[in-house]
């Protein structure tokens, strides 16, 4: 139930709060005076997009305020993630829109900043607004489907929610298998090329220990004359194998001529010592140095093979990143993407059986949804035929035709079926579509007809109606006044109206009202006690401001409203 209403800084509405009763609220005054404002701050509530200029003049931010009583365990509409937000403790839920003139708006529930989404979702299930685009929505054999179904009840709902998720599911799990199936000719090429750079890098075996080993080989190689003859000079002048002289028979000598003196100075004992020793590193030097050069060899067909594979190395390395490292960082990479693109062959049959499976389901709920509804038809239509014959068109006549279509390409968001009202207003006329046959005042009824109708089956929600009565008037402006009182005994009716009839069952009656200040002009809302709401509905009726026939000519329609007695 919607307790209260709070605006503030909207348009030309300065600060107006409205307290609301069970049953039925009308809210009524001149033409001008601000009854669209009404309208459009519901619409916000329930997540319309704001447009410019709806900021008063009294400060930079607008707010609407809405107050509502709830019952956290009838909220089943909820998703988990959006009835985790809200703290129903207290079973009070407070919607907050605030608007700013820089276009900055925000939303909140309890307090908790919300997106758009959200508070229309959570305030879907709690206000349901009916304004003059209802009566073009009830053209729309969507909203008509949706009508259907939602009289249908729980079943019929769920399985409609079902099958959207299996459609929407099995089309997403399409589109993305037509695109892995539109690229697999560029992963078979791109596999193609990758076996081909993997099987080349492997044949080739490359190591970085190997090729370091090779350039030195290959430096030794490519100057092993030189080696051989620089080493074999510098060994036979460490220790000549022939009568010439060499440097270990001089140090040899040297160390020789001071034996005859050794023992006079301890320095000169000490450098013979280090002569000796110094003998013997030559002497190992040059053994070491002969050895060396038995293991030079002059081989230019080694040589040929290790400029071979080094040429192997640079060109792979040229080819595949610059370097050894960077070649079998490549191959790394390579091995990856290849089992990443055989991986991507696999996921191509998985998603396709996956799709049919979501696509199988779609199908089966379709059926399901479709059998429903078929049997939900003649239930509504005797449902709404019994309310238009409340509402001043007994004999009419309510056929709902249901087309159902088969085949995957056939299904859309509602399912296999399209659903057409349509209405014989009198009796004896062959049912055409409520688009070409339905008058103003039909269609005006008819919705109202269809929101009793629902109301007997889902009920709990405020229903807020502006226009209902648009087009009708005398006896059939009495039906519609009579059957929204009839309507608000089950639910919370708010009507914003221009016919006395409809005014009279109120049982609360709100006057929205223009005033001009000082040049300023602002809208304002009030609760109207029984002899203002007297007032209120002698204007509606013609009537002379304080004229004494008028107020009683009022105060009658009223009293026989109240007593059922009107007709």
């Amino acid at each position: 139930m919607l307790i209260s209403l709070s605006i503030r800084n909207f348009v030309l509405i300065e600060d107006a709060s409205l307290d609301l009763a069970p049953g039925l609220t009308v809210l009524s005054g001149e033409t001008g005076a601000g009854k669209t404002l009404l309208t459009q701050a519901f619409g916000l509530l329930l997540g319309e997009r704001a447009a410019e200029g709806l900021v008063g003049e009294a400060g930079d931010e607008a707010t609407i305020e809405a107050v509502f009583g709830v019952n956290p365990e009838t909220m089943t509409w909820l998703s988990p993630g959006t009835a985790d937000l809200l703290d129903l403790e207290g079973r009070e839920l407070v919607a907050t829109r605030r608007l700013h003139r820089s276009g900055r708006n925000r939303s909140f529930l309890n307090g908790a900043a919300v997106t758009l989404t959200t508070m229309a979702e959570v305030l879907g299930g709690l206000l349901s607004f009916s304004g003059q685009h209802e009566h073009r929505r009830l053209l729309d054999p969507a909203y008509q489907r949706e009508m259907l179904d939602a009289f249908g009840g729980e079943s019929t709902k769920h399985l409609a929610v079902g099958f959207r998720e299996a459609w929407g599911r099995a089309r997403s799990l399409s589109a993305r298998l037509e695109e892995k199936v539109r690229l697999r000719e560029a992963r078979a090429r791109e596999k193609e090329l990758l076996a081909f750079q993997i099987a080349e890098l492997e044949a080739a075996g490359l190591s970085p220990a190997e090729e370091r080993e090779l350039e030195a080989e290959q430096r030794l190689l490519a100057r092993a004359e030189e080696v051989v003859l620089a080493g074999s000079q510098a060994a036979a002048l460490l220790r000549s194998d022939d009568d010439l002289p060499d440097v270990s028979g001089l140090l040899a000598a040297a160390r020789a001529r001071l034996g005859s003196v050794l023992g006079v100075d301890r320095e000169l004992d000490a450098l013979s010592e280090e002569m000796g020793e110094a003998a013997l590193v030559l002497d190992d030097a040059a053994r070491r140095l002969r050895s060396f050069l038995d293991g030079v060899q002059i081989d230019p067909g080694r040589l040929r093979e290790v400029d071979e594979r080094l040429r192997l190395y640079s060109d792979l390395a040229r080819k595949y990143g610059a370097s050894t490292e960077a070649a079998l960082a490549f191959l790394e990479q390579g091995r990856r993407r290849l089992y990443e693109l055989e991986q991507a062959e696999q996921d191509v049959a998985g998603l396709a059986d996956e799709r049919d499976e979501w696509t199988a389901r779609a199908l089966e709920l379709a059926t399901r949804l479709s059998e429903a509804r078929r049997a939900t038809i003649p239930r509504l239509e005797r449902a709404i035929e019994q309310q238009l014959g409340d509402l001043g068109m007994a004999g009419a006549r309510v056929e709902l035709l249901l087309e159902t279509r088969r085949g995957w390409d056939s299904l859309g968001p509602g399912g296999a079926d399209s659903v057409e009202f349509q209405l014989a207003a009198n009796p004896g006329l062959a049912g055409r579509s409520l688009a070409h046959t339905a008058s103003g005042g039909e269609l005006s009824r008819t919705l109202l007809a269809l929101k009793s109708a629902l109301a007997e089956v889902e009920g709990g929600e405020t229903l807020v109606f502006d226009e209902i009565d648009a087009g009708v008037g005398g006896r059939t402006a009495t039906a519609v006044g009579r059957k929204l009182r009839e309507l608000s005994r089950a639910t919370q009716l708010v009507v914003i109206t221009h016919l006395p009839q409809v005014a009279a069952f109120a049982q609360q009656h709100v006057l929205i009202e223009k005033s001009i200040r000082a040049g300023s002009t602002t809208t304002r809302l009030a609760s109207l006690d029984e002899e203002a709401a007297l007032r209120e509905l002698s204007r509606m009726m013609g009537g002379r401001p304080g004229d004494p026939a008028a107020l009683a000519h009022a105060r009658t329609l009223r009293d026989r409203a109240a007593s059922g007695l009107i007709d």
